[in-house]
């Protein structure tokens, strides 16, 4: 993609993600062309973030070519430095997901919407921002070939092959963690074995899912008022 359709891509994910209710005055997603990176601006609301305040940063040695990175971009270089498949990462404080890495319990796959990640989603045991290089080695350590992983006390980070694979994936996780979390509060859910999450795996990550998914939380979006100026 050109950079102006990079910087465009990721500010509509952004306020996606921000009508989707996972980001608040925090969060970003990033989409990675070369070695580029392209993350939505620190100081940018991100229900409201344009093109131009997204920021561009050089995979490599984390070089800003221009804006003004969050905080937490070591966090995102980490996974692509990690990952040369993963093009796009989200980092944000669910409150279901976070919940589990606060108290210590597994985010296991019990529904549906977790089959994608697998039996159970690992945990950084690191509460602390992850703002320089050494903290996203650890980071990407921790989700080793995971598609997320929780940061204790913290939030959670995301990745996959594209932004609409990454915007899906985030929405998913935190429908797994509220439904596992409800039923936490009936009884003890049954995990799904290795056969199941295969099975249902293969027959949820399908492109037409992806698509159904992202062009949904894009209309959501379209309907609140959050795209008008974009």
């Amino acid at each position: 993609m050109s950079e102006a359709e990079s910087r465009a891509l990721v500010a509509l994910a952004c306020r996606v993600m921000a009508v989707a209710g996972l980001f608040d005055m925090h969060g970003h997603i990033s989409l990675r062309e070369g070695d580029l990176t392209y993350i939505n601006g620190r100081r940018s609301s991100r229900v409201s973030v344009t093109p131009a305040q997204v920021a561009v940063v050089k995979v490599a040695d984390g070089t800003v070519v221009s804006g003004e990175p969050p905080a937490e971009t070591p966090l995102h270089l980490g996974c692509y430095r990690a990952r040369p498949e993963v093009r796009s990462v989200s980092h944000f404080h669910p409150l279901a997901a976070t919940a589990f890495a606060t108290v210590g319990k597994p985010l296991i796959t019990a529904f549906n919407a977790g089959a994608p990640f697998g039996k159970v989603v690992p945990v950084y045991d690191d509460p602390d921002l992850v703002r320089n290089d050494e903290q996203g080695r650890a980071l990407a350590k921790d989700l080793k070939d995971h598609r997320a992983v929780l940061l204790r006390g913290h939030g959670v980070a995301v990745v996959a092959e594209d932004v609409p694979r990454c915007v899906t994936l985030s929405l998913y996780l935190e429908e797994n963690a509220k439904r596992l979390a409800y039923a936490l509060t009936i009884g003890e859910p049954q995990p799904y074995s290795d056969d199941e999450i295969e099975r249902v795996a293969a027959s949820l990550w399908q492109p037409f899912v992806i698509e159904k998914t992202w062009i949904d939380a894009q209309e959501r979006a379209r309907r609140a008022g959050a795209l008008d100026d974009l």
